[in-house]
């Protein structure tokens, strides 16, 4: 097995190849690991408490009185980061805004009712209702349609 360590401003995140002849159990073990270093957790805390969440658990995140909790299946947790922060670390999974101080899960979604006036009822998975503001409406309606 050879390994390389390039440093260089052509890498401005981490990158790791692993190359093979054929797929093996020896290279999907390497690759389960190093997948597992670099999946996304956020910190949740309970109390004193601390536990790991992956974006998959996580139904909704919303602000509440300058504190930001982040609401799993399991319960809530409040966390460190600001809620634009986790918009962000989460854009590239399956989260939208729905107003200044909440983001969803779309894979949590159960159902949209759309009677209310200028607005949408979101019910989630877990049993939760939420509602999209007017001002986000058409950022969800993109991210389902």
């Amino acid at each position: 097995m050879k390994i390389k360590y390039i440093i260089g401003d052509k890498y401005p995140e981490p990158e790791v190849h692993l190359c093979v002849k054929e797929k093996n159990r020896e290279a999907e073990g390497i690759y389960e690991a190093i997948e597992k270093l670099f999946e996304l957790r956020i910190a949740g805390y309970r109390g004193q408490e601390s536990e790991l969440l992956s974006p998959t658990q996580i139904v909704r995140i919303y602000s509440e009185n300058k504190k930001v909790y982040v609401r799993t299946a399991e319960g809530c947790y409040e966390v460190k980061d600001r809620l634009y922060v986790l918009e962000e670390m989460l854009s590239e999974q399956k989260f939208v805004r729905i107003s200044n101080s909440e983001l969803v899960n779309v894979q949590q979604i159960e159902k949209l009712d759309m009677s209310y006036a200028g607005t949408i009822q979101v019910r989630m998975k877990n049993g939760d209702v939420t509602y999209v503001s007017r001002r986000f409406v058409r950022k969800i309606k993109e991210v389902l349609c």
